[in-house]
């Protein structure tokens, strides 16, 4: 059984003051969550003062992630964070999200020097995929981009990234895809990297809606954006996943 994640992408939000706020409740109420993983993706000025409150490999079910960083170790880019300062403070970090691909302009052979450093430097990439519409070839598309940013990996790498689905369309529009469609899209993505690859959706997820993505066969998880920044909301979700576990091992142990 893949054990499903649940990632809060706090994107460019947060004071110092809310940062504290907002993850010492979440890691208060997630205490007991522990069938599920939790990533916490603060921006990134913010990730050492996280992780006081969730110590890098403290808690087993509790991570920090980085919302990007650069390919390599040091040198002269002015603005960036290598994977050796984000292996410091955390286990994780989102690579290719449509909001670096479109308003910076990251292209695919970029991104997967990033994918490939990550794991070099013992990170876990949640890998985003997503299109700008829906089109008749658009699942092919992503394939054939999961492809090449996969494509040097090995059976065990391929396990530990973890592939997030998002989307353009739905992200912060209220409007997301239907459990469904992204059903169907990320079964045709899981063929590109193995069973044992956690696959997540993105895009306008709420409390209201989380359930029904978290339902379906191919979906291990959850990357959300704004609905991360409400320590109720964001618990909400990420207790039916754990829920959803908790059950499920009921039911097998029957006879």
């Amino acid at each position: 059984m893949r054990t499903p994640l649940i990632a809060g992408n706090w994107k460019m939000n947060t004071t110092l003051a809310d940062a504290h706020i907002l993850a010492t409740g979440i890691r208060n109420e997630a205490e007991h969550l522990e069938q599920i993983e939790i990533v916490l993706c603060p921006p990134s000025i913010w990730l050492t003062e996280v992780a006081h409150i969730v110590p890098p490999r403290h808690y087993s079910h509790l991570k920090l992630g980085a919302q990007n960083m650069y390919f390599e170790e040091t040198g002269a880019f002015t603005g960036e964070i290598s994977p050796l300062m984000v292996k410091e403070v955390a286990e994780y970090v989102i690579i290719g999200h449509s909001e670096r691909t479109h308003l910076f302009g990251e292209k695919v052979p970029f991104l997967a020097q990033k994918v490939r450093s990550a794991l070099d430097h013992s990170l876990n990439p949640i890998i985003c995929v997503g299109e700008d519409a829906k089109a008749a070839d658009s699942k092919r598309q992503l394939v054939h981009t999961l492809e090449h940013l996969t494509v040097d990996l090995t059976q065990v790498e391929l396990e530990q990234i973890v592939i997030a689905y998002e989307p353009v369309w739905a992200i912060g529009s209220g409007t997301p895809a239907t459990p469904d469609y992204a059903q169907e899209v990320i079964a045709a993505l899981r063929r590109v990297v193995t069973e044992k690859t956690r696959m997540l959706y993105g895009g306008s997820v709420s409390d209201q809606n989380s359930l029904g993505f978290l339902s379906q066969p191919d979906i291990d998880g959850l990357l959300i954006g704004g609905a991360s920044l409400k320590i109720k909301t964001f618990i909400t979700i990420a207790r039916q996943a754990d829920d959803q576990i908790v059950a499920q091992k009921s039911t097998s142990k029957q006879p």
